[in-house]
């Protein structure tokens, strides 16, 4: 069964949710974007998380299309995962992303997670356009991605982006 998909504009730190999926790196800085936003919300003691992980992993670096569980931080969410939807160099396609997206949702469900909040991955530092990324969603959500939720939130930072994802998305929205 699919999840209720809504899509709205607005900040998806926000958002009250079990799991808030947020853009990562592959060095998992939090240091722009999203990621960024944690950060300057109080968010040290994620980005800490994130270093002891790759401290565990002996390893300065995560592979794209990684996630990564921390708690939430100053959020209001019950979690966070870090979705690597970029290349080292911020390169990124629709599939990294769909991998990315089913790999985060797959993630949230492992952590029962019931609504979950994702922003537009790999259009802010990445090249991908808004329509790019709802490709990579619909794609996401096609192959069964986020079936045990009860409702995926899409925020994106525009709002003329949200009519652009929901006529994408078309039957999901």
């Amino acid at each position: 069964m699919a999840p209720r998909v809504t899509v709205r504009a607005g900040d998806v730190l926000d958002e009250q949710v079990d799991v808030l999926v947020a853009t990562a790196n592959v060095k998992l800085d939090l240091s722009g974007g999203v990621n960024g936003g944690i950060l300057q919300r109080g968010g040290a003691g994620v980005q800490a998380e994130l270093r002891d992980h790759l401290a565990r992993l002996g390893r300065s670096w995560v592979e794209p299309g990684a996630v990564v569980t921390t708690g939430a931080g100053p959020l209001r969410a019950g979690a966070i995962v870090h979705a690597v939807a970029v290349t080292g160099f911020y390169e990124s396609s629709q599939e990294l992303v769909t991998r990315t997206i089913v790999a985060a949702l797959a993630e949230a469900e492992r952590l029962g997670a019931r609504t979950v909040a994702l922003p537009a991955l790999a259009t802010g530092y990445g090249p991908l356009s808004i329509g790019g990324f709802a490709r990579a969603l619909a794609a996401a959500l096609g192959q069964g991605a986020g079936g045990a939720l009860d409702e995926l939130r899409v925020v994106v930072w525009r709002d003329a982006d949200a009519p652009l994802v929901r006529a994408e998305l078309g039957g999901w929205c």
